[in-house]
């Protein structure tokens, strides 16, 4: 084996792909997983018009980062069908019957589910088969799990292990996620979509009621596509005392990235 022949192997196995896949979006990055910083991403918006197959073909043709060979390659399946489930009431054969009570499920989905072994909980939840398919021709193996499983468990590592209640909201274009933990143990995960401000804050604060946290003493931390300048943050801050906003322009250098593409693409960007 050669000298260059060597470098390319060693170069390969310190590079990691992930991919993010939603009916709208397909997003990839490669990360270096000695230093953690991005060396590539690039993101496309998909033509509900054309297939799936047609468009990743373009991308995969035209796009060099992805055609490098990759031994460890992580796909995100971007949606609101799933639901997070403790171990203890768990049957892997029944998986459609957790995701009925929040979601339209038909006997033809499919269903996948991740373990959050530390948490003993999975979530179960509806992959797209179309991309999995398409990657597993090209890729021959690969990983894949929800992007909720990778957002719950970014928060987990973030949070402390003590009895004080750590409020999460991850912010999107359209939809947002809130986590509430203690002990690192997860007490509450839901998305929520929304238009305008009022919806965002009332979610927010109908979480409070049903919790029973006060607004005056417990700290909401924001993370995503929300900035101290934007309307959402200034409705958050009016009727919450303590509110924490994410610094994303230090994330976004230790990433070596740009803070607006850590604000559209947060969770896979910190996957």
């Amino acid at each position: 084996m050669n000298l260059i022949h060597l470098m390319i192997m060693l170069n390969e196995s310190f590079q990691k792909l992930y991919i993010q896949v939603s009916l709208q979006n397909f997003s990839y990055c490669v990360k270096n997983q000695v230093n953690n910083q991005v060396i590539q991403f690039k993101s496309f918006a998909l033509d509900p018009y054309k297939t799936i197959e047609q468009q990743l073909d373009v991308f995969f043709d035209k796009e060099e980062a992805l055609q490098a060979g990759f031994q460890d390659v992580l796909v995100l399946h971007d949606n609101n069908l799933n639901t997070f489930v403790p171990t203890a009431l768990f049957d892997k054969t029944s998986l459609g019957s957790y995701l009925q009570y929040n979601t339209k499920v038909f006997p033809t989905d499919y269903f996948d589910f991740d373990s959050l072994t530390q948490q003993q909980m999975e979530n179960i939840y509806v992959p797209y088969v179309a991309f999995n398919n398409y990657f597993l021709d090209v890729f021959g193996s690969f990983n894949f799990q929800h992007i909720n499983t990778s957002l719950v468990q970014h928060f987990i590592n973030k949070s402390a292990n003590n009895n004080s209640v750590e409020f999460f909201v991850h912010v999107a274009e359209n939809h947002f996620e809130i986590v509430l933990l203690q002990n690192k143990k997860l007490l509450l995960f839901n998305s929520y979509e929304y238009q305008t401000q009022e919806d965002f804050i009332y979610y927010i604060l109908f979480v409070f009621e049903q919790l029973q946290l006060n607004t005056q003493t417990q700290i909401v931390k924001l993370y995503g596509n929300i900035s101290p300048e934007s309307d959402l943050y200034q409705i958050v801050y009016k009727f919450i005392r303590n509110v924490e906003i994410a610094n994303l322009q230090t994330i976004a250098q230790t990433l070596s990235v740009t803070t607006e593409q850590v604000q559209q693409h947060y969770i896979l960007l910190n996957a």
